[in-house]
Order: C-alpha cells, then sequence, then structure tokens
C-alpha cells in the first residue's frame, strides 16, 4: 500500500460520529454541563443554556448516537449522562489515528 492509501485508510478514523459530534459548541458546552451537574434532562439543560429545548433535544440524540451519552427514561422526561467509559474509548481511537498517520509520515 502507497503512502496517500495508507494516510487516506488511517484519516478514515476521522470521519466518525464521535468527531462529528464535537463540530457544534453548543454540544460541547452540554457536554461540559453534564460533567459539571451530572445527569440532567432537556429542561434542566435548557435552564443554563441560550438554545430552546428543541434544539438542545436534538443535540442531545446526536450527543447519544456518537456514544458520549447514556440516558434513561423518567416518565415523560429522559435524563442523560456522560458515558464516561465510552468517551474514552472513542478518544483512544482518535489519538491512534492521529499516531498512525505521523507514523506515515503524514505531518
Amino acid at each position: 500500500m502507497n503512502k496517500e492509501r495508507a494516510v487516506t485508510k488511517a484519516l478514515a478514523g476521522l470521519d466518525t460520529d464521535f468527531v462529528k459530534a464535537f463540530s457544534e459548541p453548543a454540544r460541547v458546552d452540554i457536554l461540559k454541563h453534564l460533567i459539571v451537574l451530572g445527569p440532567c434532562d432537556v429542561k434542566t439543560l435548557a435552564g443554563k443554556m441560550p438554545q430552546d429545548r428543541s434544539v438542545i433535544s436534538r443535540h442531545l440524540s446526536v450527543l447519544h448516537k456518537a456514544g458520549f451519552l447514556n440516558y434513561r427514561k423518567d416518565g415523560r422526561h429522559a435524563v442523560y449522562w456522560l458515558n464516561g467509559d465510552e468517551t474514552l474509548k472513542m478518544s483512544e481511537r482518535l489519538v491512534a489515528t492521529v499516531r498512525e498517520c505521523l507514523k506515515l509520515g503524514c505531518c
């Protein structure tokens, strides 16, 4: 495999829901709030942020799909919290992708 193909293959590790979830500053803010506050529902998070509840809810859905969050239903409400183990695993995969690219001489 030539260098360009190897780098392209390694960079595929950056095209993930995990990385895409970080592309929106509001989602990063949600993660920060969940780390500080612990488990929260949409109403609580919306009270801490400038976005509407519907926007917060959509961001929570993206974060959950990416593996950052766990949730449980509590009556009509969903309570979200950080999935620390999965977030750590995905972060380690991201670091491994960058290391692989560096080994290939991309930078």
